[in-house]
């Protein structure tokens, strides 16, 4: 075969994609039960069949690459929504998002008492410009804000890439760059991934464990199988990537660029309820909090009036995700603290990506040497090539981010 393609995300399935139509033979190894990747979508165990997206839900404004393919392969989208607000003024800043529904110590926030904690943010926003590389944390310290604008500010670190506010530098919240309009897929996310795969050889339960180069050729080894290719296109996160074997060893710079990206940790709540129609109505955009569930957000209603809810939980080290359901009983709280409403919870779902062995958690974290570092994960080492959301140019740690990232190692195969 001329190509080989390690792991059936959005990544690898674009640069498969991509390879097939420029009539090369290409087969996909894939370690899971399902393509995908962190794309993934639950449909048999809520009521109705309605989909609960475990990982990646929103296609953000400007993400054309993904827009696109949805298009050409008819995939419906919810209509468009905002999940955060602008500031008075009509510029959006790190204290847009505060200006959500807001549940403070389980109560929620009066719009007034909300709308206080946001403007000190922007005021401290306005008189003490943040370094991008300031962690969350570190500014919100030397800006002087107050204990409760401090701790719904640093919450902010829970909705995207889901992680610690002293790990989060502030390029990745001012200015926002996620959730001024975006969609979500109206069948669940992975029905992208799967349209994709759709004519592509793809080999589920295939975990790679060593890619061999020798005699002009590369041989890629699974727990069942072994493979030969000319060239070899590694679209894996970074955690599993680094347990892959290679033979010659990588070179030193690659490596290191693999391990000085982390990959944020943390997981989902997800939970479907009754009275969908108010729920969605009182809820408005989003709700945060300053809990477990960082950030809640409610699908459209579905049959029967039910709703499916989603909240983005950072792993802090206290458990939390290893309890579903106790975190579901505090989803519970959370949507009758933010919508005033006592609904039914009818089934949940706890995602922990922390614990996931394909996934290593939810996104990379690629910020300390940036932009240099993901052009060193992208960059190829002779006929192993490197594709996935930490290795994009443009919109890195989204889906889109991997759709680009995968076609672009597919034409570096094509030009070798």
């Amino acid at each position: 075969m001329s190509t080989i393609v390690i792991g059936a995300g959005l990544a690898g399935l674009a640069a498969a994609r991509k390879l097939r139509r420029a009539g090369q033979d290409v087969v996909v190894l894939e370690a899971q039960s399902h393509v995908g990747g962190r794309t993934r979508t639950v449909r048999d165990r809520l009521r109705h069949g309605q989909p609960a997206d475990l990982g990646g839900s929103f296609i953000d404004v400007g993400q054309d690459k993904i827009l696109r393919a949805c298009a050409e392969l008819g995939i419906c989208l919810t209509p468009r929504l905002s999940l955060f607000p602008s500031d008075p003024d009509g510029r959006r800043t790190a204290a847009s998002p505060l200006r959500v529904t807001m549940v403070l110590d389980g109560r929620l926030l009066p719009e007034p008492e909300r709308d206080k904690i946001a403007d000190e943010v922007r005021a401290a926003i306005d008189a003490s410009p943040p370094s991008p590389a300031e962690t969350l944390s570190a500014w919100a310290a030397r800006a002087g804000l107050s204990p409760a604008a401090r701790r719904i500010f640093c919450a902010q670190a829970g909705y995207n890439p889901v992680h610690e506010a002293a790990q989060v530098p502030m390029s990745m919240v001012e200015p926002p760059h996620v959730g001024k309009i975006c969609w979500m897929l109206a069948d669940g996310t992975d029905s992208l991934a799967t349209a994709m795969a759709t004519g592509l050889d793809v080999r589920l339960g295939q975990p790679v464990r060593l890619v061999r180069r020798e005699r002009g050729r590369l041989t890629v080894e699974t727990d069942h199988d072994a493979f030969t290719a000319r060239d070899v296109i590694v679209a894996t996160p970074v955690t599993p990537t680094l347990r892959i074997g290679f033979d010659p060893v990588l070179p030193e710079w690659k490596i290191n660029a693999l391990l000085a990206t982390p990959m944020s940790q943390g997981g989902k709540a997800i939970a479907q309820y009754t009275h969908g129609s108010e729920i969605v109505a009182r809820l408005g955009l989003a709700a945060a909090s300053d809990g477990p569930i960082a950030l809640l957000w409610a699908r459209p209603p579905g049959p029967a009036d039910t709703v499916v809810v989603h909240g983005l939980v950072p792993d802090r080290g206290d458990g939390a995700l290893r309890d579903e359901e106790s975190l579901l009983e505090t989803m519970d709280k959370l949507v009758r603290a933010a919508t005033g409403t006592d609904p039914e919870r009818l089934g949940g779902i706890v995602q922990d990506w922390t614990r996931e062995e394909y996934a290593g958690g939810v996104v990379s974290m690629p910020w300390g040497d940036h932009p240099r570092l993901p052009r060193l994960l992208a960059q190829r080492v002779g006929p192993i090539h490197f594709a996935g959301e930490h290795t994009a140019d443009l919109w890195e740690t989204s889906m889109d981010g991997a759709l680009r990232s995968g076609e672009r190692a597919a034409d570096e195969v094509t030009r070798r």
